[in-house]
């Protein structure tokens, strides 16, 4: 049997809390599907189970048959692959990019292109992010982009309620994440008449430090609220994103890649407000299943919200769009039999 070993943020027995969690224990999942044996390293909170560390060592230098996959930021098994060139390991090793920076990181010399580039295949979710490496000679990248299993997809809005406009917001919830000018646009448009045209709803963990700014916020907007954690591994989470007219993104996370939760978006029909941040544009189509805005501006994204409050675009047809798009992104369809043999699992 095919064996890997995979490296990263895993939370193994336990619901995905987040989207390194969530792709990780989808891609293996679906590695085993295609027969491949995985043994997994969990090192989401390694310090608290030190021993992972001993376990990556010797599979190392012991299980050198088996497929090394590093699927975590870079930062997380940098350390790892000098390791590898150093004693220049022979074995398989895939470095399957989480997040957007990679690129810039070895542009920008934070990283060695050497040992970045020793990894014999590099998976990226970004063409951009490719070209970045092939500027300094890494060759060996692949473009694949992220993906989630659709075994189900919730009956499409045919309509829309222009009376009251629902946007949601999810994932993790953060200032860089966009949340605090999602509030600041509430204020403004609640100010301007608009406060019983449109409601908004947060989905997704809530990042510590911004707990209490949210909370804050939450109790100072009637027409704003937090609905918990969706877990997206269910149909019913689905259903219930599903009711919403648009899912608002205007991130400027530095770490951003393809985030899951647009792939989330586009099964549920939502079309988007995003912000042209990072790979935004490479992943999204402008006009088709999404309006951008530029970085950090609020009145920018006010505007945007009213003119969808106003019904100035057609949101039924960014819906269909949206839709349609969805397929692009199903697992079954990126992680193949095809991949294996051209990452010689």
């Amino acid at each position: 049997m095919r064996k890997a070993i995979v490296v990263g943020w895993i939370n193994k027995g336990k619901e995905a809390d987040c989207g390194e969690t969530m792709k990780n224990q989808l891609m293996i999942k679906r590695l085993e599907e295609l027969g491949v044996e995985c043994i997994q390293l969990d090192f989401k909170n390694w310090k608290k189970h030190p021993w992972v560390l001993v376990s990556l060592l010797a599979n190392i230098l012991f299980n050198r048959d088996s497929t090394l996959i590093m699927s975590t930021s870079v930062q997380n098994v940098y350390p790892i692959m000098k390791l590898l060139k150093i004693i220049k390991s022979k074995q398989n090793t895939v470095n399957w990019v989480i997040g957007g920076s990679l690129g810039n990181y070895v542009l920008d010399g934070k990283y060695d292109k050497n040992v970045i580039g020793y990894v014999k295949h590099t998976i990226v979710e970004s063409i951009v992010m490719k070209e970045q490496l092939s500027s300094v000679g890494i060759d060996n990248v692949i473009v694949k982009p992220n993906f989630k299993p659709i075994s189900y997809y919730p009956p499409l809005k045919n309509d829309v309620n222009y009376n009251k406009l629902r946007f949601v917001f999810i994932g993790r919830i953060m200032a860089e994440k966009g949340c605090t000018y999602i509030m600041q646009t509430a204020e403004q448009l609640n100010d301007e008449g608009y406060k019983d045209k449109f409601e908004i709803t947060f989905y997704g963990k809530i990042a510590d430090q911004y707990e209490d700014e949210f909370t804050k916020y939450i109790n100072s907007l009637d027409n704003v609220s937090y609905g918990g954690f969706l877990n997206m591994q269910v149909n019913s989470s689905y259903n219930e994103l599903s009711s919403f007219d648009m899912m608002l993104f205007p991130t400027y996370w530095k770490g951003e890649g393809f985030a899951g939760i647009i792939i989330d978006a586009f099964v549920s029909g939502l079309p988007i407000i995003a912000s042209d941040w990072a790979h935004n544009k490479i992943f999204l189509k402008e006009g088709l299943d999404t309006i951008f805005v530029e970085v950090h501006d609020i009145t920018a994204l006010k505007k945007e919200m009213k003119n969808c409050i106003d019904g100035k675009y057609d949101l039924i047809s960014m819906k269909n769009n949206a839709r349609i798009r969805a397929k692009e992104f199903d697992v079954n369809n990126v992680i193949t039999e095809e991949l294996l043999k051209e990452i010689e699992i």
